[in-house]
């Protein structure tokens, strides 16, 4: 197995903004059984996207430890508010790391980010079928698919993007 590294890409004209990978999207054999998974928080104030950022790093060496994790993608802003993490899963993996260690810690007592005040939050997990959505098209499949949340109140339940609508690479 490859040593992977999680590598941060900057912009140098933006200062406030960037976008950390894991692993090598273009060289991934895919399983059969491989998913995808998008999470998205947005309208956060700059408290809650620097909160973010730093349980992000908690989580980062969590998912650097675990087994199944083929390619991860997280992006945020600081001045727009906003956080996206990409994971691509063995299956049966992804629910071993989101049930425990930081990431569990995470969901658990820092729900006030995703949940108060104006923020939204969305959650969408479906097949992978061997394609790995760019940044910006995960971030239209969660919105249009992902279960979402308006100030913590479920507004909308997720729903399945097919191989035809699903934005591909």
């Amino acid at each position: 197995m490859e040593d992977k590294e999680f590598i941060t890409h900057k912009k140098p004209e933006d200062k406030f903004g960037a976008t950390i990978t894991y692993g090598n999207r273009s060289n991934i054999d895919f399983p059969g059984d491989a998913i995808v998974s998008i999470t998205l928080g947005e309208r956060f104030s700059v408290w809650k996207t620097i909160v973010n950022g730093i349980v992000s790093q908690f989580v980062m060496k969590q998912m650097k430890k675990s087994k199944g994790l083929l390619y991860a993608e997280m992006k945020g802003h600081i001045k727009e508010g906003y956080g996206l993490t990409m994971t691509v899963w063995e299956k049966k993996s992804m629910a071993n790391f989101r049930n425990k260690g930081a990431h569990k810690f995470a969901m658990k007592f820092f729900s006030w980010v995703f949940y108060s005040g104006k923020s939204h939050a969305y959650f969408l997990t479906y097949k992978a079928n061997g394609d790995i959505p760019t940044s910006e098209e995960a971030q239209e499949l969660v919105k249009k698919y992902g279960k979402f949340y308006d100030g913590g109140k479920l507004i909308r339940k997720a729903k399945s993007p097919t191989k035809n609508n699903a934005a591909t690479n």
